[in-house]
């Protein structure tokens, strides 16, 4: 067993370091054919948020080499839609469910962290801190967050200033440090008349996983005691055993969902061959 959440009292205990990381599976409801939940060990579903976001106005996705640029703006049905609907999604997923919180404004996160500790299915709270916020305020969300709930919660970092954030987390309660959100990029997406637009946002792929290794391996070094969890760009097992070994308990994988549904099981049988 891996523990995710070693400082904290209920912990959070997977069988897999592999984690299936927020928009892999949407809110539950998503489960591409050829995804073998069996080969993971959690998956982090949402973002949800104290009210609904409708997102960007398509298009929203323009490919680039080595990944693709999405501007997702934290679209989302609000909290009170998703409680009448997706508690029953969750229990049947048969792995550990880690919700995405994605509040700005920390009255915002009580409300929405207080409407969801009570659904069934839930193991823990993915916090998702603003990409441009200061330490202060990563530790008024942090705070308001673990004060509203019995479950653990993660915080996933931006990578700017990651260092600085971590600390200001973990010392607020986050049980969990996940490095980090995706840096943001932009490309051009050219039109089916003609035209083009350039399209800015989060960048996913292969391309993403150096920059997020960079700042992952900053905040190991600072042996904080909480758990640390990779997430940007991984593919491949050598990705895997990378984060691993520069001191991940567990990798997130989200866009290759996408592209391949059966990467987890064959990730998961090529660690097993190897740890053999």
């Amino acid at each position: 067993m891996i523990e995710l959440a070693f400082q904290h009292k209920t912990g959070l205990s997977v069988t897999s370091p592999l984690i299936l990381g927020a928009g892999a599976i949407g809110i539950g409801d998503a489960i591409p054919k050829g995804l073998d939940l069996s080969c993971v060990g959690a998956a982090v579903v949402g973002p949800v948020s104290a009210n609904s976001n409708g997102g960007a106005d398509p298009p929203r996705l323009a490919h680039c080499n080595g990944g693709a640029v999405l501007n997702v703006t934290l679209q989302n049905r609000g909290v009170g839609a998703v409680m009448q609907r997706y508690p029953r999604h969750w229990q049947r997923i048969g792995v550990p469910v880690v919700v995405q919180l994605a509040d700005a404004q920390p009255r915002h996160l009580v409300r929405t962290t207080t409407r969801l500790r009570d659904a069934a299915g839930i193991s823990g709270f993915e916090l998702l801190l603003p990409a441009d916020a200061d330490a202060a305020l990563v530790a008024a969300l942090v705070r308001a967050c673990v004060a509203s709930t019995e479950l653990p919660v993660w915080a996933k970092l931006p990578l700017p200033g990651a260092c600085d954030l971590a600390r200001a987390a973990v010392e607020a309660g986050a049980a969990g440090l996940v490095l980090g959100q995706a840096a943001v990029g932009a490309a051009v997406r050219f039109l089916e008349d003609g035209g083009s637009t350039s399209i800015r946002g989060a960048l996913f792929g292969p391309g993403a996983f150096a920059p997020m290794m960079a700042e992952f391996i900053r905040v190991a070094a600072l042996e904080l005691p909480a758990v640390l969890i990779a997430s940007g760009g991984i593919h491949t097992v050598s990705q895997v055993r990378q984060a691993l070994s520069a001191g991940a308990s567990a990798v997130q994988i989200d866009s290759a969902i996408w592209v391949e549904p059966a990467l987890p099981q064959q990730l998961y049988s090529e660690l097993q061959s190897m740890n053999a």
